[in-house]
């Protein structure tokens, strides 16, 4: 706490205020500063003051939302998990007791897979398991569907542990990676220039052809990048916001064009156009043994959060 008079260089900042009554006794105003006699409270409300009555005063310096920190990792996680899932939606979903089934007719793993949400970790992992996975398991006999599960470490560990006592097999291991963002924007390799879009062409799904991908895609809002050259497709990114983050998937750059340092690129533009649409984080998957993208992301500012895989009932 200082008693020095305000710094009115801060004007704007947020104080905390401890005035002394004449009449006896002390209150505290808390609210940005406006003037040497004035702040804004959070209501919006004006709160005037006498310079003379201050007794102590402090600066709140605000604590940034930096991706990755803050709350209790498992928090960190399954906010994690929601926006990777607001962000690639299934076509269909049914929610039992904390397990969110999700199909889209087998395309991806992410769409097509059982996520533990909030409620089963509060209600304990493994509650009820046996008539979960019953129920699981019906919802995606029904579809012609295996049973797999989404499962983040080292979060959910005990449903993994259970999951694989029962047969379940590892078909997937992968890295979920975060940054804050920043403008910065990146030079796009002589001869190429990057298109963006709300909308996906038949030229941006052709780079990675994935049949019955169109209805997952067209589940929430996104904006679609492309390397172009001489008219043709050669690379191409999605990225969709919720919540603040922008979640970066389907980075891909077409086999004859590797190594020149167009998936950088891509990558670059879509924390740009992220950043300019008003996200502040960004988030990605990548299968953990894919050295190669692991290393352009790091370049790019991304760190590791946590470990996931998708374990499947054989």
């Amino acid at each position: 706490m200082e008693t020095r008079p305000l710094p009115l260089e801060r004007i704007g900042q947020r104080f905390s205020i401890r005035l002394h009554d004449p009449a006896g006794g002390y209150r505290d105003v808390v609210g940005h500063l406006k003037s040497a006699t004035s702040l804004i409270n959070r209501k919006g409300q004006e709160i005037s003051f006498d310079p003379e009555q201050i007794f102590v005063w402090r600066e709140i310096v605000e604590r940034p939302n930096l991706a990755g920190k803050g709350a209790p990792l498992t928090l960190r996680v399954l906010e994690l998990d929601q926006i990777c899932n607001l962000t690639w939606p299934a076509t269909q979903e049914l929610e039992n007791s904390g397990w969110l089934m999700r199909a889209a007719g087998g395309v991806t793993n992410r769409a097509n897979s059982v996520l533990p949400l909030a409620a089963n970790l509060e209600a304990g992992a493994l509650t009820e398991f046996a008539e979960k996975l019953i129920a699981a398991q019906e919802f995606y006999r029904e579809r012609n569907l295996p049973t797999i599960f989404q499962v983040a470490l080292p979060t959910w560990q005990l449903l993994s542990d259970k999951l694989r006592s029962i047969g379940a097999v590892e078909t997937i291991r992968g890295n979920t990676m975060v940054t804050d963002l920043i403008s910065s924007k990146q030079n796009v390799p002589a001869g190429f220039e990057i298109v963006q879009s709300d909308q996906f062409s038949n030229e941006w799904l052709a780079v990675k052809p994935t049949p019955g991908i169109e209805k997952i895609l067209s589940g929430c809002a996104a904006t679609y990048l492309t390397i172009v050259r001489s008219g043709q497709a050669i690379a191409t990114c999605r990225i969709a916001l919720a919540k603040g983050w922008s979640s970066i998937t389907r980075v891909y750059v077409h086999q004859d064009f590797r190594g020149q340092g167009l998936g950088k690129a891509i990558m670059a533009a879509a924390l740009e156009a992220s950043f300019e649409q008003g996200a502040t984080k960004a988030l990605l998957q990548v299968e953990a043994n894919n050295a190669i993208a692991i290393g352009v992301y790091e370049s790019l500012g991304f760190n590791f959060h946590h470990e996931y895989s998708y374990l499947e009932l054989k």
